[in-house]
């Protein structure tokens, strides 16, 4: 085995352990018997930085065409779909959830910190 290839190997079993830390994190929150409101948020704290890991982790791959070249079309249609599926769900989620909160009155927050202002970026 080349260098290069014993690097991505070791760097692809690390984030295979990243992950399966996040997993095991994720699932003993969801074991916990009668969560107080600070367990609920470091509950959700930790499911979105596993997000986070993974998408960081999807666009490299996506964005790299030595990696997507590797897979067929059909692969790349499975991807697709369960990615485009798992982000419009989470995105309509997302607008539910803002709803409730500026019905909450999270709209004086923000107006009150100025963040109606700041630019979206892509």
């Amino acid at each position: 085995m080349d260098v290069a290839a014993g690097w991505v190997e070791a760097v692809g079993e690390r984030w295979i352990r990243e992950c399966e830390e996040f997993l095991r994190q994720i699932r003993e929150n969801k074991m916990a018997e009668n969560p107080d409101r600070l367990d609920l948020v470091r509950s959700m704290h930790v499911a979105l930085l596993a997000l986070n890991h993974s998408v960081i982790g999807w666009l490299q791959y996506v964005n790299n065409p030595d990696v997507m070249g590797k897979f067929t079309l059909e692969e790349l249609r499975e991807m697709s779909q369960y990615l485009n599926k798992f982000a419009e769900d989470f995105i309509e989620y997302d607008i539910k959830v803002t709803k409730a909160g500026m019905e909450k009155g999270l709209r004086e927050l923000e107006e009150e910190r100025g963040e109606e202002d700041q630019p979206f970026y892509i």
